[in-house]
């Protein structure tokens, strides 16, 4: 944590007048607080969309492909397989878009379980988070003391 703001410092309190004093400069430490988390948090926002690109793209592709070529492709193997098995044609149409749905149910998840992982930096957000809840508690309960 390099580049860390000092926010109340000792020298500041001891110089300080009284209870609006005391009050403004927890007021200015709570405002500059939020200004840094919510700059931490475009910062992670930034970051987890750079790493969730691929997947997006990915899930992008795959429902352009899933959209384009299911219908040739069920049409064709639905007909292919209804000659070859002498079935009646709607029900080798039927089995057919059903492993069709199969597979991109499965490319889907996957697809998914990858897109959730790219998220993982928000932990660092909900850390500095809680540990400037954690301070605002802290200043709070000594600030009668």
């Amino acid at each position: 944590m390099a580049h860390q703001t000092i926010l109340n410092d000792n020298n500041r309190r001891a110089k300080s007048n009284g209870l609006m004093d005391n009050v403004s400069s927890f007021g200015n430490d709570v405002a500059s607080l939020a200004a840094l988390q919510s700059k931490l948090a475009a910062a992670d926002m930034r970051e987890s969309l750079h790493k969730a690109a691929p997947a997006i793209g990915g899930l992008m592709v795959l429902v352009l492909l899933l959209v384009a070529g299911m219908t040739v492709l069920v049409g064709g193997i639905g007909l292919w397989l209804a000659e070859a098995q002498q079935l009646r044609p709607a029900v080798a149409l039927v089995v057919v878009g059903l492993g069709s749905l199969v597979l991109a149910a499965l490319g889907a998840w996957l697809c998914t379980r990858w897109l959730a992982t790219s998220f993982s930096t928000f932990r660092r957000s909900s850390e500095e988070l809680e540990r400037n809840v954690a301070w605002i508690k802290t200043t709070l309960t000594q600030s009668g003391r």
